[in-house]
């Protein structure tokens, strides 16, 4: 597979000077298979300031949890970062460093991850060792990367429990994951990935499969602990309502590329992408007429080893403009008035000065099959 790879590590840093505890600079990511080459992000950019909230959202295979995983370094094989810029700026006062130039094995990758990073994975049970109490896997980052203390990290331990709302921490601390219900295990990932106060959590789909009386509870929780900790999260769900409850801002994302962000209330009172909007109308409403069905987006996501000429949306778009949006790649627009909401489509001025054609597995204008 004779593929050019440009190097994640030879990019200049060009941070911003705002405020910012993450700044994902043009990250591309590649798995190279057998079948081909699956391009999982496509030059996602974008930031989150100190004590924000960012919610990304989209279909299954847009690349969030991919976005996750490339800022932890987790990426697995055959999967690649083969260009772009994390910069890290874990305190305010220092200056961001770009996590790429360190090997994913190194000592310095290991120092972030969990004392710096946290992250809640999207399946606790799968996530936490089973061979292992739920104590001595927090107490084990904890003495890693806070004090030798054996004592000093199980009091800890048991303290971080215990504000994640366990009743009876002690007694869970010494329990093995096997012994938790669903929601007590994603309390403890959540306790997990706060026991060193991070300066960013990644929270990955954390409420999947809980009912819906755990998943406020806790929700509640991330955000009184947001607020006493002071850190920032990127919360990657598919749910648009976890989204209005918990973010600031919000990405969307599609087939590897960020389409549109914007503040929450933006997204949701003014949205200006037609998949954004696509995304909005799927919600259930209470109102519903008896027998109404419910809209859905049209045809289904491409498969992962193609890629789509021009718009990545426009095999599914309602508003799709053939010889435009078939052949050119958008640029990213801010919209009139207000720079902090930007949108990758055609049906705004200044959309085409990004003449960016890709090499397409389909052909132009034919939408995939519907899922």
């Amino acid at each position: 597979m004779a593929e050019t790879i440009p190097s994640a590590q030879s990019t200049e840093i060009r941070p911003t000077g705002e405020d910012n505890v993450i700044e994902v600079l043009d990250l591309h990511v590649h798995f190279f298979t057998t079948l081909g080459v699956v391009r999982a992000l496509n030059g996602v950019t974008f930031k989150i300031p100190r004590g924000r909230v960012l919610g990304v959202v989209g279909e299954s295979g847009s690349g969030k949890s991919v976005t996750g995983f490339s800022i932890m370094q987790l990426v697995q094989h055959p999967g690649k970062i083969v260009k772009g810029q994390i910069l890290l700026k874990a305190r305010k006062d220092d200056q961001p460093i770009n996590i790429l130039k360190y090997d994913r094995h190194s000592q310095q990758m290991r120092n972030i991850r969990g004392n710096e990073v946290g992250m809640i994975f999207q399946e606790p049970m799968t996530s936490l060792n089973p061979s292992y109490t739920v104590g001595n896997q927090i107490q084990e980052a904890i003495l890693l990367h806070q004090t030798p203390d054996k004592d000093e990290a199980w009091r800890r331990t048991v303290d971080i429990l215990r504000r994640v709302g366990m009743p009876n921490p002690e007694r869970i601390a010494r329990s093995y994951p096997h012994e938790l219900s669903g929601g007590m295990r994603q309390r403890a990932m959540i306790a997990m990935a706060l026991s060193c106060t991070p300066s960013l959590l990644i929270a990955d789909e954390p409420t999947t499969a809980l009912d819906v009386t755990t998943e406020a509870q806790i929700l509640d929780l991330m955000r009184e602990l947001q607020k006493d900790i002071g850190m920032s999260i990127m919360f990657i769900t598919h749910n648009m309502g976890v989204v209005a409850q918990m973010c600031d801002e919000v990405v969307v994302m599609y087939l590897g590329r960020i389409v549109e962000r914007a503040s929450v209330e933006e997204i949701f009172y003014d949205p200006k992408h037609p998949y954004t909007v696509a995304l909005l109308r799927s919600i259930p409403r209470i109102g519903l007429s008896k027998g109404e069905k419910l809209e859905v987006i049209k045809g289904g996501v491409p498969d992962s080893y193609s890629t789509v000429t021009g718009c990545p949306f426009h095999p599914r778009c309602p508003n799709f403009m053939p010889g435009i949006c078939d052949k050119v790649m958008p640029a990213e627009t801010p919209i009139e008035g207000n720079p902090h909401h930007t949108v990758r489509c055609h049906l705004y001025p200044g959309s085409a000065a990004e003449a960016e054609v890709e090499t397409s597995g389909l052909a132009p204008g034919t939408a995939p099959a519907a899922s």
